[in-house]
C-alpha cells in the first residue's frame, strides 16, 4: 500500500463539479447574447426592409400622381366618408407619356402592389382617352401593355381627398410592421 503525502496536489470532485458549472454558466450567457443579437438584427432588418419598400412605394406613386391631367378613379373626400370607403387601387392618365395616351393603374394583389399599363383605342389603334365614345356609340378597347410588381409587403393601401390625393400605405413583414401617408397636390390635374 502507498501513502499519500500531504503535498499531492489534484482537485476534488467538488471542485471539478464547481468548474464545469461555472464553465456552463458562461457559455449560456454567451449562447444568450448571441440569439439576442441574432433576434435584434433580424427584427431591424425586416423593419429596415418594409421601410425602404414603402419609401420606394410612395416615391413612386406620388411622383407619377403630381404629373397626371386625370385621375380616373372616383375617391372619397375623406376616408371616413359614410358608404364610401377609400379605394385600395388608383387609375390615372400617365403625366409623363406626351407621344400617346396611356393610363397607370396601381393594384394590391395579396400583398404585392402592382403597376399596370393600359391604353384605350378604336378599331385603328389609335389611342383614345378611357371614356371615349366611337363613332357608334361604342367605348374603347384596352388592352395591358405592362403588368409588374412595385412593392411588397404591403397590408393595406388607401386613396382618398378631393383637391389633394392622400395615400395611406400600412407595411408588414413578420413582426415589424409600418404606416406611411402622404399628400399629393397635383401640377397638372383638372
Amino acid at each position: 500500500m502507498r501513502n499519500l503525502s500531504d503535498n499531492q496536489t489534484g482537485l476534488t470532485l467538488i471542485e471539478v463539479m464547481l468548474a464545469i458549472y461555472i464553465g456552463m454558466l458562461i457559455f449560456l450567457a454567451v449562447i444568450s447574447v448571441y440569439f439576442l443579437g441574432q433576434s435584434i438584427y433580424k427584427t431591424g432588418s425586416n423593419r429596415l426592409e418594409i421601410v425602404q419598400n414603402g419609401r420606394v412605394t410612395l416615391d413612386r406613386l406620388t411622383r407619377e400622381l403630381r404629373q397626371t391631367p386625370e385621375i380616373i378613379t372616383s375617391l372619397p373626400v375623406n376616408k371616413e366618408e359614410p358608404g364610401n370607403p377609400p379605394p385600395s387601387e388608383i387609375q390615372f392618365q400617365d403625366g409623363h407619356q406626351t407621344t400617346t395616351i396611356s393610363y397607370i393603374r396601381y393594384y394590391l394583389s395579396d400583398s404585392e402592389l402592382w403597376r399596370q399599363v393600359i391604353v384605350y383605342y378604336f378599331e385603328a389603334e389609335i389611342y383614345v382617352v378611357w371614356n371615349a365614345v366611337g363613332a357608334g356609340g361604342e367605348s374603347p378597347s384596352s388592352e395591358i401593355q405592362e403588368d409588374r410588381l412595385v412593392g411588397e409587403y404591403i397590408n393595406d393601401l388607401q386613396f382618398y381627398g378631393s383637391t389633394e390625393t392622400n395615400i395611406e400605405v400600412s407595411l408588414v413583414k413578420n413582426d415589424a410592421s409600418i404606416n406611411l401617408r402622404t399628400k399629393i397636390f397635383g401640377r397638372n390635374t383638372q
